[in-house]
């Protein structure tokens, strides 16, 4: 099974008491709070007014995850960022996995949409089905209207998972699932849509032959029809303790909160050094991310921070192949992800991310530290029992990202 890879750093101290830091004060509650902003590819937001509410997202829209958490006298306090489950496929997009169904581009019989429909006269093709300059795309379709039909066995029963329907289209769109219709839009288009399955339409997915359907219009420009079904485990939510958030400010070069954990505080800080009287500094593609934590209660406590990204930083779209490696020079550790492809400038238009180049999380290499790259559930289990994650041995992965969603 492809997983998600994760960049960890972790990082530990034994706390000394001292007298409790002045926390940042502000009047201001922003739309939406910065944290990386050294170019509008490269940038994150918390767009909620807690640090820790949602996952930390591109100005687009979509996720770049961010996970912060500190550790204190062995409870773990999250304070940053979201976990989000990664789901798991029933049947895959293009974007991961090429699949074949059935489609026509004049208009079916009625019932075309149900599972005991045969599609006699239609054509075979490979999926994503769309016009030439799409991602992903399997068979090319230029004329107003496509019907499409993806027939798939189950093997299992769905009754009590959790079951997601994650589509893209362009333009106005229709989607059944075994005759019952789940999606109807408008003159629309969107990309990686993630809706969870109502139990009506659920019921209907039994062992055995299963169909999903879709009816696309492509009034003008770009037509794109991609659609797959996905299942999510069982909750296992490392770091479901939240710290409390005191105090957010905003100033032109930094981000500052508060936070108290138990019996410390945390204040964390963002920084982009965007000097305008020094160009080398401002031209750097580097921003920064310092903690202090101090005792509460004139005691010593036992602390460690704990902070994860993923390769969503280094994507368009999280289907495409990434490369990730580790690397030690000059006292630091750096992590490395990337897609495979590297197309530089090879995109233009709306709802854009950065897919060439590479991110980098970077943290001094130490014993009291460790940096690693892992799947999903592994470094957060780690850091939840004992406050450690492993220093991972020098090595280049190839991974596909999958998804990570909140039940909507």
């Amino acid at each position: 099974m492809r997983k998600l890879l994760y960049l960890v750093l972790g990082a530990s101290c034994l706390l000394t008491a001292c007298t409790e830091a002045e926390k940042p004060k502000s009047d201001l509650r922003a739309p939406a709070y910065p944290l990386v902003t050294i170019d509008p590819y490269t940038s994150a937001w918390s767009t909620t007014d807690n640090l820790y509410d949602s996952p930390v997202k591109h100005w687009t829209g979509k996720n770049h995850p961010l996970i912060g958490v500190v550790r204190v006298d062995g409870k773990s306090y999250r304070f940053m960022g979201k976990e989000n489950l990664p789901l798991y496929p029933i049947v895959d997009m293009a974007s991961v996995e090429a699949w074949e169904g059935n489609y026509t581009l004049k208009e079916p019989k009625k019932g075309w949409e149900k599972v005991d429909f045969t599609p006699k006269g239609w054509t075979k093709g490979k999926a994503a089905f769309g016009t030439p300059e799409m991602s992903f795309l399997g068979t090319e379709w230029t004329t107003k209207d496509i019907w499409v039909r993806r027939e798939f066995d189950l093997n299992r029963d769905l009754s009590d998972a959790d079951v997601f329907l994650k589509y893209s289209h362009d333009d106005t769109f229709e989607l059944y699932i075994n005759g019952k219709q789940v999606v109807k839009t408008g003159y629309e288009w969107h990309n990686n849509v993630v809706a969870e399955l109502k139990d009506e339409v659920k019921k209907t997915l039994k062992p055995g032959k299963n169909v999903i359907a879709a009816y696309c219009k492509n009034k003008t420009g770009g037509g794109y029809v991609d659609f797959g079904l996905y299942v999510k485990e069982p909750d296992k939510t490392f770091f479901d303790r939240e710290a409390e958030q005191v105090s957010a400010m905003v100033l032109p070069t930094q981000t500052l909160y508060a936070f108290e954990a138990g019996p410390v505080q945390l204040d964390v800080t963002f920084t982009a050094p965007l000097l305008c009287d020094d160009l080398y500094l401002m031209a750097r593609p580097v921003n920064y991310i310092s903690y202090e934590v101090v005792s509460k209660d004139g005691q010593q406590h036992d602390v460690q921070v704990y902070i994860e990204a993923t390769p969503q930083w280094a994507v368009n779209e999280t289907g495409q192949p990434v490369v990730c490696e580790r690397l030690e020079k000059n006292g630091q550790t750096f992590l490395k992800a990337g897609t495979k492809e590297q197309p530089v400038l090879a995109k233009r238009g709306d709802d854009l991310r950065i897919d060439w180049g590479y991110f980098y999380l970077v943290g001094n290499t130490s014993d009291r530290s460790a940096m690693m790259i892992a799947d999903y559930y592994t470094p957060k289990k780690a850091f939840a029992a004992n406050g450690k994650v492993e220093n991972t041995a020098d090595r280049t992965r190839l991974f596909h990202l999958r998804n990570i969603v909140h039940r909507l």
